[in-house]
């Protein structure tokens, strides 16, 4: 029969792997045990677990390295590199999550210290729809301006747009101002 013995790691002592044992040449009953080792079975662990060695048995910590976790002040994402739980001000999460978070601030509040993903909220539609109008105001009042220099030539040199309706630039150009400014109240009424 082997006897196996189970080794772990220098830094927090997590389980490495399971490893057949060398006879004691001088006690044959007996068998060497290397440092950082032990004769006791570490238990089955699942998924996102591992086993840590506390010096006289195993417990069973989360092992989340490798993934992505989130600073929740700061939005900086980082590589979890540690064995346990995820550190208090962080949030793990998908690599496209912290992206998104990154990129598109409005789209998560934090709810119970975790971001959390408000888009199909009547509160983010509202919010997305006043984005839209401020966004369609700024686009109308530059509008407006470069109408404005248009206007200021269309009076210095009058000439026709239109020579079956005798419509002039400058009519053209102040129908169009008439037209943004209606649609600019409008947005500001809403």
């Amino acid at each position: 029969m082997t006897k196996y013995y189970y080794s772990y790691n220098t830094e927090g002592n997590a389980f490495l792997g399971k490893y057949p044992a060398l006879k004691n040449p001088r006690r044959q009953s007996e068998y060497l045990l290397p440092s950082m080792a032990t004769f006791v079975e570490p238990p089955r662990t699942k998924d996102k677990e591992i086993a840590i060695w506390n010096g006289t048995s195993w417990d069973i910590e989360p092992d989340y390295r490798g993934e992505t976790q989130i600073n929740i002040e700061t939005k900086e994402s980082s590589i979890i590199d540690y064995v346990g739980e995820i550190k208090s001000g962080f949030q793990k999460v998908s690599e496209e999550m912290a992206l998104d978070i990154l990129t598109n601030t409005e789209k998560y509040k934090i709810i119970d210290k975790k971001f959390v993903d408000i888009s199909d909220t009547e509160e983010y539609t509202q919010y997305m729809k006043l984005k839209e109008i401020e966004i369609r105001k700024s686009e109308i009042t530059q509008e407006l301006l470069e109408l404005d220099s248009k206007r200021i030539r269309a009076i210095c040199e009058p000439s026709v747009k239109d020579e079956t309706t005798g419509e002039t630039w400058l009519d053209y150009y102040n129908s169009e101002v008439e037209r943004l400014r209606t649609e600019l109240k409008k947005l500001n009424e809403t």
